[in-house]
Protein backbone atom coordinates (compact mmCIF):
# COMPACT_ATOMS: atom_id res chain seq x y z
CA UNK A 1 0.00 0.00 0.00
CA UNK A 2 1.24 3.73 -0.75
CA UNK A 3 2.30 6.05 1.27
CA UNK A 4 -0.62 8.61 1.79
CA UNK A 5 0.37 12.39 1.70
CA UNK A 6 -2.95 13.80 2.60
CA UNK A 7 -5.04 13.57 5.68
CA UNK A 8 -7.68 10.70 4.48
CA UNK A 9 -10.76 12.98 4.90
CA UNK A 10 -9.04 15.35 2.32
CA UNK A 11 -9.20 12.02 -0.12
CA UNK A 12 -12.28 10.83 0.55
CA UNK A 13 -13.59 14.84 0.02
CA UNK A 14 -11.93 15.10 -3.18
CA UNK A 15 -12.95 11.62 -4.30
CA UNK A 16 -16.98 12.90 -3.60
CA UNK A 17 -15.83 15.83 -5.97
CA UNK A 18 -14.98 13.78 -8.78
CA UNK A 19 -17.86 11.24 -8.60
CA UNK A 20 -19.97 14.09 -8.52
CA UNK A 21 -18.34 15.44 -12.09
CA UNK A 22 -18.04 12.31 -13.28
CA UNK A 23 -22.01 11.83 -13.21
CA UNK A 24 -23.03 15.69 -13.66
CA UNK A 25 -21.03 14.95 -17.36
CA UNK A 26 -23.38 11.82 -17.96
CA UNK A 27 -20.57 9.57 -18.03
CA UNK A 28 -22.64 7.07 -16.35
CA UNK A 29 -25.75 7.32 -18.74
CA UNK A 30 -25.72 5.52 -21.68
CA UNK A 31 -27.70 8.47 -23.56
CA UNK A 32 -25.68 11.29 -22.25
CA UNK A 33 -23.76 11.82 -25.69
CA UNK A 34 -27.17 12.54 -27.59
CA UNK A 35 -27.17 8.91 -29.13
CA UNK A 36 -27.96 6.01 -27.94
CA UNK A 37 -23.82 4.98 -27.70
CA UNK A 38 -22.36 4.50 -24.60
CA UNK A 39 -19.53 6.41 -22.91
CA UNK A 40 -16.99 4.08 -24.19
CA UNK A 41 -18.43 3.68 -27.57
CA UNK A 42 -18.30 7.58 -27.23
CA UNK A 43 -14.91 7.91 -26.58
CA UNK A 44 -13.87 5.22 -29.14
CA UNK A 45 -15.44 7.31 -31.88
CA UNK A 46 -13.17 10.48 -30.85
CA UNK A 47 -10.57 8.47 -31.08
CA UNK A 48 -10.88 7.68 -34.24
CA UNK A 49 -11.99 10.53 -35.97
CA UNK A 50 -7.69 11.63 -35.64
CA UNK A 51 -5.92 8.52 -37.63
CA UNK A 52 -7.35 4.98 -37.56
CA UNK A 53 -5.80 2.84 -34.47
CA UNK A 54 -5.37 -0.86 -33.67
CA UNK A 55 -6.88 -2.32 -30.37
CA UNK A 56 -3.64 -2.02 -28.23
CA UNK A 57 -3.52 1.50 -29.09
CA UNK A 58 -7.13 2.04 -28.14
CA UNK A 59 -7.03 0.38 -24.93
CA UNK A 60 -4.15 2.62 -24.23
CA UNK A 61 -5.46 5.71 -25.49
CA UNK A 62 -8.95 4.86 -22.99
CA UNK A 63 -6.89 3.60 -19.80
CA UNK A 64 -9.03 0.10 -20.41
CA UNK A 65 -8.75 -3.39 -20.94
CA UNK A 66 -8.02 -4.87 -24.58
CA UNK A 67 -11.03 -7.18 -23.75
CA UNK A 68 -13.48 -4.33 -23.09
CA UNK A 69 -12.23 -2.34 -26.61
CA UNK A 70 -12.19 -5.57 -28.21
CA UNK A 71 -16.04 -6.43 -27.32
CA UNK A 72 -16.94 -2.68 -27.86
CA UNK A 73 -15.15 -2.11 -31.58
CA UNK A 74 -16.88 -5.61 -32.52
CA UNK A 75 -20.45 -4.19 -31.68
CA UNK A 76 -19.61 -1.13 -33.75
CA UNK A 77 -18.59 -2.70 -36.77
CA UNK A 78 -21.60 -4.81 -36.55
CA UNK A 79 -23.72 -1.29 -35.73
CA UNK A 80 -21.64 -0.19 -39.10
CA UNK A 81 -20.38 2.68 -37.17
CA UNK A 82 -17.22 1.68 -37.97
CA UNK A 83 -15.09 -0.33 -40.45
CA UNK A 84 -11.93 -3.05 -39.49
CA UNK A 85 -9.02 -2.74 -41.73
CA UNK A 86 -5.88 -5.54 -41.67
CA UNK A 87 -2.86 -4.17 -41.15
CA UNK A 88 -1.16 -5.26 -44.70
CA UNK A 89 2.35 -6.24 -42.91
CA UNK A 90 0.83 -8.30 -40.54
CA UNK A 91 -2.38 -9.71 -41.87
CA UNK A 92 -3.43 -10.74 -38.53
CA UNK A 93 -3.37 -6.82 -37.15
CA UNK A 94 -6.62 -4.64 -38.00
CA UNK A 95 -7.09 -1.02 -37.77
CA UNK A 96 -10.42 0.68 -36.95
CA UNK A 97 -11.54 3.85 -38.67
CA UNK A 98 -15.15 5.67 -38.84
CA UNK A 99 -17.75 4.42 -41.89
CA UNK A 100 -20.01 7.65 -43.07
CA UNK A 101 -22.81 6.60 -40.43
CA UNK A 102 -19.80 6.65 -37.43
CA UNK A 103 -19.09 10.23 -38.72
CA UNK A 104 -22.79 11.77 -38.40
CA UNK A 105 -23.20 9.79 -34.78
CA UNK A 106 -20.05 11.51 -33.88
CA UNK A 107 -20.94 15.07 -35.29
CA UNK A 108 -24.24 14.33 -32.91
CA UNK A 109 -21.73 13.54 -29.70
CA UNK A 110 -19.76 16.70 -30.46
CA UNK A 111 -22.68 18.96 -31.01
CA UNK A 112 -24.30 17.69 -28.22
CA UNK A 113 -21.22 17.95 -25.50
CA UNK A 114 -20.31 20.87 -26.95
CA UNK A 115 -23.98 22.96 -26.42
CA UNK A 116 -23.72 20.92 -22.58
CA UNK A 117 -20.20 22.67 -22.36
CA UNK A 118 -21.02 26.28 -23.38
CA UNK A 119 -24.42 26.09 -21.38
CA UNK A 120 -22.31 25.77 -17.98
CA UNK A 121 -19.33 27.93 -19.21
CA UNK A 122 -21.90 30.62 -19.17
CA UNK A 123 -22.37 30.40 -15.82
CA UNK A 124 -19.15 30.78 -14.75
CA UNK A 125 -16.76 34.05 -15.18
CA UNK A 126 -14.07 34.62 -17.53
CA UNK A 127 -11.35 34.25 -14.41
CA UNK A 128 -13.21 30.91 -13.39
CA UNK A 129 -12.91 29.70 -16.98
CA UNK A 130 -9.05 30.47 -16.68
CA UNK A 131 -9.08 28.65 -12.96
CA UNK A 132 -11.02 25.80 -13.67
CA UNK A 133 -8.96 24.61 -17.43
CA UNK A 134 -5.26 24.68 -15.23
CA UNK A 135 -7.10 23.17 -13.10
CA UNK A 136 -8.32 19.95 -14.93
CA UNK A 137 -5.24 20.04 -17.18
CA UNK A 138 -3.33 19.32 -13.57
CA UNK A 139 -5.03 17.22 -12.54
CA UNK A 140 -5.77 14.84 -15.55
CA UNK A 141 -1.11 15.09 -15.96
CA UNK A 142 -1.05 13.83 -12.13
CA UNK A 143 -4.07 11.27 -12.80
CA UNK A 144 -1.94 10.16 -16.05
CA UNK A 145 1.21 9.70 -13.57
CA UNK A 146 -0.49 7.97 -10.65
CA UNK A 147 -1.85 5.49 -13.15
CA UNK A 148 1.69 5.27 -14.95
CA UNK A 149 3.81 4.87 -11.63
CA UNK A 150 1.05 1.90 -10.38
CA UNK A 151 2.14 0.03 -13.21
CA UNK A 152 5.42 0.44 -13.55
CA UNK A 153 5.36 -0.16 -9.84
CA UNK A 154 7.62 2.55 -8.33
CA UNK A 155 8.78 2.31 -5.05
CA UNK A 156 9.82 5.34 -3.08
CA UNK A 157 11.16 3.92 0.32
CA UNK A 158 14.16 4.76 2.80
CA UNK A 159 17.84 4.38 2.21
CA UNK A 160 19.83 1.77 3.10
CA UNK A 161 23.60 0.62 2.52
CA UNK A 162 23.19 -1.39 -0.31
CA UNK A 163 22.12 1.66 -2.25
CA UNK A 164 24.78 3.79 -1.58
CA UNK A 165 26.71 2.85 -4.99
CA UNK A 166 23.80 2.77 -7.33
CA UNK A 167 22.08 5.85 -5.97
CA UNK A 168 25.51 7.95 -6.49
CA UNK A 169 25.89 6.34 -10.50
CA UNK A 170 21.91 8.00 -10.66
CA UNK A 171 23.34 11.76 -9.34
CA UNK A 172 26.60 11.20 -11.43
CA UNK A 173 24.74 10.51 -14.88
CA UNK A 174 22.63 13.35 -13.92
CA UNK A 175 25.35 15.51 -13.88
CA UNK A 176 26.74 14.09 -17.70
CA UNK A 177 23.52 14.02 -19.26
CA UNK A 178 22.75 17.70 -18.32
CA UNK A 179 26.46 18.20 -19.16
CA UNK A 180 26.81 19.72 -16.32
CA UNK A 181 29.86 17.92 -15.07
CA UNK A 182 32.34 20.40 -15.11
CA UNK A 183 30.87 22.90 -12.62
CA UNK A 184 33.02 22.67 -9.31
CA UNK A 185 31.25 23.24 -5.71
CA UNK A 186 27.84 21.00 -6.77
CA UNK A 187 26.78 17.41 -5.28
CA UNK A 188 28.99 15.57 -8.11
CA UNK A 189 31.97 16.51 -6.07
CA UNK A 190 30.52 16.01 -2.32
CA UNK A 191 32.75 13.81 -0.68
CA UNK A 192 30.02 11.63 0.79
CA UNK A 193 28.21 10.97 -2.26
CA UNK A 194 29.11 7.17 -2.20
CA UNK A 195 27.96 6.97 1.44
CA UNK A 196 24.32 8.68 1.69
CA UNK A 197 22.73 5.74 4.12
CA UNK A 198 25.56 6.88 6.67
CA UNK A 199 24.94 10.90 5.69
CA UNK A 200 21.32 10.91 6.59
CA UNK A 201 21.27 8.58 8.96
CA UNK A 202 20.95 11.12 11.84
CA UNK A 203 18.01 13.14 13.24
CA UNK A 204 15.47 14.95 11.36
CA UNK A 205 17.10 13.75 8.10
CA UNK A 206 16.63 11.12 5.72
CA UNK A 207 17.10 10.31 2.26
CA UNK A 208 14.79 8.38 0.66
CA UNK A 209 15.03 6.18 -2.63
CA UNK A 210 12.95 6.01 -6.14
CA UNK A 211 12.95 2.05 -7.42
CA UNK A 212 11.26 0.41 -10.01
CA UNK A 213 11.78 -3.69 -9.99
CA UNK A 214 14.09 -3.06 -7.87
CA UNK A 215 16.39 -0.66 -10.22
CA UNK A 216 17.54 2.46 -8.43
CA UNK A 217 16.09 5.59 -10.37
CA UNK A 218 16.34 8.55 -8.31
CA UNK A 219 16.05 9.97 -4.78
CA UNK A 220 15.89 12.40 -2.68
CA UNK A 221 17.44 14.18 0.90
CA UNK A 222 16.64 15.97 3.89
CA UNK A 223 18.64 17.44 6.77
CA UNK A 224 18.74 20.83 8.65
CA UNK A 225 20.55 23.48 7.09
CA UNK A 226 24.04 23.88 7.57
CA UNK A 227 24.49 27.30 8.91
CA UNK A 228 21.16 27.86 8.92
CA UNK A 229 18.60 29.21 11.72
CA UNK A 230 16.39 26.84 13.82
CA UNK A 231 13.71 26.00 12.11
CA UNK A 232 15.31 25.78 8.41
CA UNK A 233 15.63 22.60 6.87
CA UNK A 234 17.08 22.04 3.33
CA UNK A 235 16.13 19.54 0.58
CA UNK A 236 18.70 18.13 -0.85
CA UNK A 237 19.92 15.52 -3.91
CA UNK A 238 16.52 15.77 -5.88
CA UNK A 239 17.78 13.41 -9.12
CA UNK A 240 16.22 11.17 -11.50
CA UNK A 241 17.38 9.04 -14.12
CA UNK A 242 16.51 10.56 -17.30
CA UNK A 243 14.85 7.54 -18.71
CA UNK A 244 11.95 7.53 -15.95
CA UNK A 245 11.13 11.22 -16.23
CA UNK A 246 7.76 12.03 -17.39
CA UNK A 247 6.04 10.26 -14.60
CA UNK A 248 5.31 12.64 -11.68
CA UNK A 249 8.29 11.08 -9.78
CA UNK A 250 10.15 13.97 -8.94
CA UNK A 251 6.94 15.29 -7.80
CA UNK A 252 6.58 12.43 -5.77
CA UNK A 253 9.63 12.78 -4.32
CA UNK A 254 9.48 16.74 -3.66
CA UNK A 255 6.16 15.97 -1.83
CA UNK A 256 7.51 13.53 0.38
CA UNK A 257 10.23 15.58 1.22
CA UNK A 258 7.73 18.49 2.25
CA UNK A 259 5.52 16.32 3.98
CA UNK A 260 9.02 15.05 5.91
CA UNK A 261 9.79 17.94 6.74
CA UNK A 262 6.56 19.14 8.53
CA UNK A 263 6.62 15.91 10.69
CA UNK A 264 9.91 16.86 11.83
CA UNK A 265 9.08 19.78 12.96
CA UNK A 266 10.71 22.70 10.10
CA UNK A 267 8.61 25.97 9.62
CA UNK A 268 10.77 26.46 6.33
CA UNK A 269 12.25 24.50 3.64
CA UNK A 270 15.53 26.07 1.50
CA UNK A 271 16.83 24.43 -2.00
CA UNK A 272 19.49 25.33 -4.43
CA UNK A 273 19.68 24.34 -7.77
CA UNK A 274 21.31 25.55 -11.15
CA UNK A 275 20.46 27.97 -13.72
CA UNK A 276 21.43 25.25 -16.75
CA UNK A 277 17.94 23.43 -14.66
CA UNK A 278 15.28 25.66 -15.60
CA UNK A 279 12.64 23.19 -15.77
CA UNK A 280 13.77 22.39 -12.43
CA UNK A 281 13.31 25.90 -11.20
CA UNK A 282 9.50 26.22 -12.73
CA UNK A 283 8.23 22.69 -10.74
CA UNK A 284 9.68 23.89 -7.16
CA UNK A 285 7.50 27.24 -7.90
CA UNK A 286 4.80 24.57 -8.43
CA UNK A 287 4.91 23.49 -5.02
CA UNK A 288 5.49 27.09 -3.32
CA UNK A 289 9.02 27.94 -3.30
CA UNK A 290 9.85 31.48 -4.45
CA UNK A 291 13.62 32.75 -5.34
CA UNK A 292 15.56 34.58 -2.97
CA UNK A 293 17.75 37.50 -3.65
CA UNK A 294 20.82 35.68 -2.10
CA UNK A 295 21.48 32.33 0.11
CA UNK A 296 21.26 30.74 3.74
CA UNK A 297 23.23 28.81 5.32
CA UNK A 298 26.38 27.36 4.52
CA UNK A 299 25.64 24.86 1.86
CA UNK A 300 29.24 24.80 0.19
CA UNK A 301 27.80 24.30 -3.18
CA UNK A 302 29.04 27.99 -4.77
CA UNK A 303 27.97 27.09 -8.67
CA UNK A 304 24.51 26.75 -7.69
CA UNK A 305 23.16 29.87 -8.20
CA UNK A 306 19.15 29.86 -7.62
CA UNK A 307 18.30 29.71 -4.82
CA UNK A 308 14.82 29.31 -3.20
CA UNK A 309 12.81 29.04 0.09
CA UNK A 310 9.28 27.49 1.07
CA UNK A 311 7.24 28.17 4.25
CA UNK A 312 6.21 25.19 5.69
CA UNK A 313 4.28 26.54 9.04
CA UNK A 314 2.53 30.05 9.71
CA UNK A 315 2.76 29.50 13.17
Amino acid sequence: MGVLYMHIEEIEDFRSLLRGMVRELGMLSRKSSGTELSPLQSHILIELNKMPIGVTELANRLCVEKSSISRTLSGLVKAELLKREPVHQDGRASVFSLTHQGDEALENINRNANEFTAQAFNLISDTEKDKIYAAIHSLTTSLRNARQQRANEVVIRPITPEDNHAIAEVIRKSFFDNKIDHLEGVSLHDPELGRLSHVYDQPACGYWIAEINGQVIGGVGLAPLKGGDNGYCEMQKLYLDQSFTGMGIGRRLISLVLEKALAYGYKYCYLETLEELGKARSLYENFGFYLLDGRLGNTGHNSSNICMLKTLSDE
